[in-house]
């Protein structure tokens, strides 16, 4: 079955809904990695009432860029994503949790607290699915590496390589 990204569109421009989706995030991802930390001083400088809250912002701004930035880079690793320009529907569904959680972390207002669980938890979840559907392409690539040159993918895993003769030299101990 070919995957979500493989799958070829009616006409060009004339896309799904969820096509459009996927692709809007994946141009989204990169500029969130720097408009996410600014919102979020932005929204001290507005809602923010505390010295300590402002540390805290100080703090948390380039931990979301990195973690952006992170979770950008896993998701577009994937040749697929970056031939199709689109992400997963999973990936959209993390990215748009996290950032939704950072969005109303910003607000400062009583329920700071569960939007940063939420942006912490998405973004936890963004890291394993990010590495799964990684590991899974790359899996994916070697299986039909293997088979172009012949040798199916179990058999690398049963048969020695027989390399030819070793010489083993010891070392001398003067």
């Amino acid at each position: 079955m070919p995957s979500a990204n493989s799958r070829s569109t009616p006409a060009p421009g004339a896309y799904d809904r969820p096509m459009a989706l996927r692709r809007v995030f994946f141009a989204w991802q990169f500029a969130a990695a720097a408009v996410l930390p600014l919102w979020l001083l932005l929204g001290y400088a507005v809602f923010g009432s505390s010295v300590g809250g402002f540390l805290s912002v100080v703090l948390l701004a380039p931990i979301v860029l990195v973690v952006e930035l992170a979770l950008a880079a896993l998701f577009t690793a994937r040749a697929g994503v970056r031939r199709a320009r689109a992400l997963d529907l999973p990936a959209v569904g993390v990215l748009a949790a996290f950032q939704l959680g950072v969005i109303g972390v910003g607000f400062f207002g009583p329920a700071t607290a569960w939007f940063g669980l939420l942006a912490a938890v998405a973004a936890i979840g963004g890291f394993w699915l990010g590495g799964t559907l990684l590991a899974r392409d790359v899996r994916a690539r070697v299986q039909e590496t293997m088979i172009a040159f012949g040798r199916p993918p179990e058999a690398v895993r049963r048969a020695p390589i027989d390399a030819g003769e070793y010489i083993v030299v010891k070392p001398s101990t003067r």
